[in-house]
C-alpha cells in the first residue's frame, strides 16, 4: 500500500516530495488568495426513494427528475454561500450498508466555513445523515485512501466494502475513495484486503468532516411521489428528459415583464388559443392524476385570505395529509389580476375523482395542480421559488401547451416583481429595485399582474 511515510510506507507518487511540494505551493496558493479548495460527497437520495425511482423507465438516475432538481438546488445553494464548483462527477455511494448514486465535486470558497454551510443546506433539504466535506492538508487528521478500479466493477468493489463491513465509500472516475476520520473506516485488515483485490493505492492526510444537516431546510424538502408522479406523466408523453434550469438574470425577468405588459390580451389568436386549449387538457389530466394517487386538491374557504401563511406550510399539508387548499378565483376576482370572462381559463375541465367525473372551473384546476405538482418540489412563493415552480411544472407539459403556462406564471409573477412599478432607468439601463431603494414595494404590497393571454415568441417557451 502506497501511504505517508510518517505511516511507515514506501513512497508512491502521490506522496512524493515533488508531489507534496505541488500540493503545498497550490494550498498556498489559495490560502494567499484567502480561498479554500474542498472536495464534497453528496446525494439527493435517502433509501426510501429507490422504490419511488423504480417508476420511473429513466436509464440512469442522473437523468431523472429527482436528479435535475437536486443539480439544481446544489448549484443555485453553492452561489448564494459563495462557492464555486470547480468539477462534479456523477458517483456510486455507500453509507452504512446502502448503496445510492451521489455526486463528487470539487469546490472552492473564501473559507471551509461557507462549504460547510452549504454542505449542510444540501443535508438538511434531502434529509441526509451528513454530507461529507474534506479538504487536503499534511496537518490533517484524517486519510483519504483511493484505488484505481475498471468502471465496469464499480458495483463489485461497492459490494466488497459492504461485506468487508467499511461503512462509507464512492466510486467515481475509474476509482474508489474512502475518507477514514478516525481510523475506524480502514483498520490495518481491512486494508490488507483492499490492497489484496485492488492493488496499491495512494493515501493522502485531509481535513474531514461529516456535515449534518441545517433542520430549518427540511421543511422544503421535495415530496419524491409527487416528483417520480410528475416524471412518468412526462415520460407517457414521450416528452424530452428534463433540462437543467437556464441561468436567467434580473434583467431576462425584466424582458418577460415587458413583453407581457406590452402584449395585447388575444385570447383568439390562433396560437394561443390552441396552446391554452392543450394546458387545459394536461392540467386537468394532472388533476386526476394527483388524485388517483391519493391527493386531495379543495377549494380554500377559510376566514384569513390564504390559505397557507407560507410554502412550508402548503408543502406540510401534501407531504402529511396529503392534501392541498388552493385560492379560489373567484375570491379573486375584485382584484387587478381578475379573469376576463373571454380567458380560456374561465373555462371548464373536467376532472375525475374517485372514478367520478366533475366539472372544475379551468382557473381553479391549474391553481390547485401547480401548486400540488410544482411547488411540491419545495419552491417557495418568491420571485426565486415561481422561477423554479414555472420550469419544474414546463417539463411534463407538452411544447403547445407551454405558451399558456408562461403566460399563467412566469410573465405574471416577473410582472410582479420586475415590472414597471419595480424597476428604475438610469442612463438607459433598468434595474430592478431592491429593499432600501426609496420606491422598492414590500412582496405583500405588490400589485397583482392583469391575467391575459398573449401570444410571445422565445425559446424559453
Amino acid at each position: 500500500m502506497c501511504e505517508d511515510i510518517d505511516h511507515g510506507g514506501r513512497r508512491c507518487p502521490s506522496s512524493s516530495a515533488e508531489a507534496r511540494r505541488a500540493r503545498d505551493s497550490e494550498r498556498r496558493h489559495l490560502e494567499a488568495q484567502g480561498q479554500v479548495e474542498a472536495f464534497i460527497g453528496a446525494t439527493p437520495f435517502r433509501p426510501e426513494s429507490g422504490e419511488l425511482l423504480r417508476m420511473s423507465y429513466r436509464p440512469s438516475y442522473y437523468t431523472s427528475d429527482e436528479w435535475i432538481e437536486y443539480d439544481d438546488t446544489l448549484q443555485a445553494a453553492a452561489e448564494r454561500h459563495g462557492v464555486q464548483l470547480i468539477d462534479q462527477e456523477p458517483a456510486d455511494g455507500l453509507w452504512l450498508g446502502d448503496t445510492e448514486p451521489a455526486g463528487a465535486y470539487l469546490v472552492r470558497a473564501d473559507s471551509f466555513e461557507q462549504i460547510t454551510a452549504w454542505a449542510s443546506e444540501l443535508a438538511g433539504r434531502y434529509n441526509q445523515d451528513s454530507i461529507m466535506a474534506g479538504r487536503f492538508d499534511p496537518a490533517g487528521d484524517a486519510r483519504v485512501y483511493q484505488f484505481e478500479i475498471p468502471e465496469s466493477r464499480a458495483d463489485v468493489v461497492l459490494e466488497a466494502l459492504r461485506e468487508a463491513g467499511v461503512p462509507g465509500g464512492r466510486t467515481y472516475g475509474g476509482k474508489l475513495e474512502i475518507a477514514d476520520v478516525d481510523g475506524s473506516m480502514v483498520p490495518p485488515d481491512t486494508l490488507r484486503v483492499l490492497t489484496a483485490v485492488l492493488g496499491e493505492g495512494t493515501v493522502a492526510r485531509a481535513e474531514v468532516a461529516f456535515v449534518q444537516g441545517n433542520e430549518k431546510y427540511k421543511a422544503h424538502m421535495p415530496i419524491k411521489e409527487i416528483q417520480a408522479l410528475r416524471q412518468l406523466y412526462a415520460e407517457h408523453l414521450h416528452l424530452p428528459v428534463r433540462k437543467p434550469l437556464p441561468h436567467l438574470t434580473g434583467a431576462d425577468d425584466v424582458a418577460a415583464a415587458r413583453a407581457y405588459d406590452q402584449a395585447p390580451h388575444q385570447p383568439k389568436h390562433p396560437r394561443v388559443a390552441r396552446s391554452y386549449r392543450v394546458f387545459r387538457q394536461h392540467i386537468a389530466a394532472q388533476w386526476s392524476l394527483l388524485a388517483s394517487a391519493g391527493y386531495r386538491l379543495e377549494p380554500w374557504h377559510g376566514q384569513s385570505e390564504q390559505p397557507y401563511a407560507n410554502s412550508a406550510e402548503m408543502i406540510d399539508d401534501l407531504r402529511t395529509n396529503k392534501h392541498l387548499y388552493y385560492f379560489r378565483t373567484e375570491v379573486s376576482q375584485d382584484t387587478e389580476g381578475a379573469l376576463p370572462p373571454d380567458h380560456p381559463m374561465a373555462a371548464t375541465v373536467t376532472v375525475v375523482e374517485e372514478g367520478r367525473r366533475r366539472e372544475i372551473l379551468a382557473n381553479d384546476c391549474f391553481r390547485g395542480v401547480h401548486d400540488a405538482i410544482a411547488h411540491s418540489e419545495g419552491h417557495q412563493f418568491g420571485p426565486y421559488g415561481e422561477k423554479r415552480a414555472w420550469w419544474t411544472h414546463r417539463s411534463c407539459l407538452p411544447r403547445e401547451a407551454r405558451l399558456a403556462l408562461w403566460c399563467e406564471t412566469r410573465a405574471q409573477n416577473c410582472w410582479t416583481n420586475a415590472g414597471p412599478h419595480m424597476t428604475e432607468t438610469v442612463d438607459g439601463k433598468t434595474r430592478i429595485l431592491q429593499p432600501g431603494d426609496d420606491s422598492w414595494i414590500p412582496m405583500p404590497d405588490r400589485p397583482y399582474a392583469e391575467q391575459k393571454c398573449v401570444n410571445v415568441l422565445s425559446s424559453l417557451l
